[in-house]
């Protein structure tokens, strides 16, 4: 079975290109249900923040395991 990137790795690109995509569309403050700014970098983000990320990662490591059976 192929090996998935690393977990935290990848959920900092998924955080890059949300930011990305929210700057393009002008976007410049998002925040969080608890009111932390969510537009910055990866690593200024709290770990709650952070987790956001990487279950969205997960999910989609998911979904490509369960359609690699």
């Amino acid at each position: 079975m192929y090996k998935l990137p690393d977990l935290e790795l990848v959920a900092e690109k998924v955080h890059e290109s949300w930011l990305l995509n929210k700057r393009a569309l002008g976007v410049t403050s998002r925040l969080s249900e608890t009111g932390e700014e969510l537009m910055v970098s990866y690593s200024q983000l709290s770990e709650p923040a952070k987790e956001l990320d990487r279950v969205t990662v997960r999910a989609v490591y998911a979904a490509i395991e369960a359609a690699s059976q």
